[in-house]
């Protein structure tokens, strides 16, 4: 898979590193040059210096070839000019953090967003899961309120603590998609044990929000 980030801050420098662990190319768009050559060397990986707001930049980024663009620089202005020129030269799936919540749905479907994330949901977790997990994008939103992010902690006495993912039942329209142990963010297997005194982060519906909320009970 062949994913392209605008925007290197916290979530687009860890979404970058997520999505380099599931084994995707990725090619990453920032205006600072310090950050893109830290990348650069650290993962391996192309880091553009440019304004993504230019055609050409997205151009030399390859978002024609790319399975997503996920835009998240800290502009709403930005994000929305940068997806709307993504998409006029050939994105084909673009991936979108907005702050405010006033936007219309069918203003943004027009400026060609396919799916809108909020900065309750921006975690680098989620929009891995969302890019390179099929299987959960039946509990996505594509506007506000049709789903949520919870954060749970699992305490010693909680009845999931000490179990493996695969041995959890999780509420139907529910998905545990994030462990966070010791301040590190994970991506979570079948196999990986759900340690007390960690937290997990929690993809629902809004119909299933109570039954997730009593995953960590």
């Amino acid at each position: 898979m062949y994913v392209v980030i605008v925007g290197a801050g916290m979530i687009g420098s860890h979404l970058a590193r997520l999505l380099i662990k599931e084994e995707c190319d990725v090619v990453v768009i920032d205006k600072n040059g310090d950050v893109c050559q830290e990348l650069s060397q650290e993962l391996e990986i192309l880091a553009i210096r440019g304004d993504a707001t230019k055609p050409k930049t997205l151009e030399d980024a390859g978002v024609k070839e790319a399975d997503a663009v996920v835009v998240l620089t800290g502009s709403d202005e930005t994000n929305l000019i940068v997806s709307l020129i993504a998409k006029q030269v050939g994105a084909e799936y673009v991936v979108t953090r907005l702050g405010a919540l006033h936007y219309d749905e069918k203003v943004l479907k027009n400026l060609g967003i396919d799916m809108v994330v909020y900065p309750e949901a921006a975690a680098a977790g989620y929009i891995s899961q969302i890019i390179t997990k099929p299987e959960v994008l039946d509990l996505t939103f594509l506007s506000r309120g049709d789903a949520e992010i919870i954060e749970l902690k699992v305490k010693p006495e909680s009845k999931i603590a000490g179990k493996k993912l695969s041995e959890i039942t999780q509420p139907k329209g529910t998905k545990i998609i994030a462990v966070i142990r010791e301040g590190k963010l994970s991506i979570p297997e079948e196999d990986t044990v759900i340690e007390p005194d960690s937290k997990i982060l929690v993809l629902s519906k809004v119909d299933s929000v109570k039954e997730a909320r009593r995953l960590a009970d």
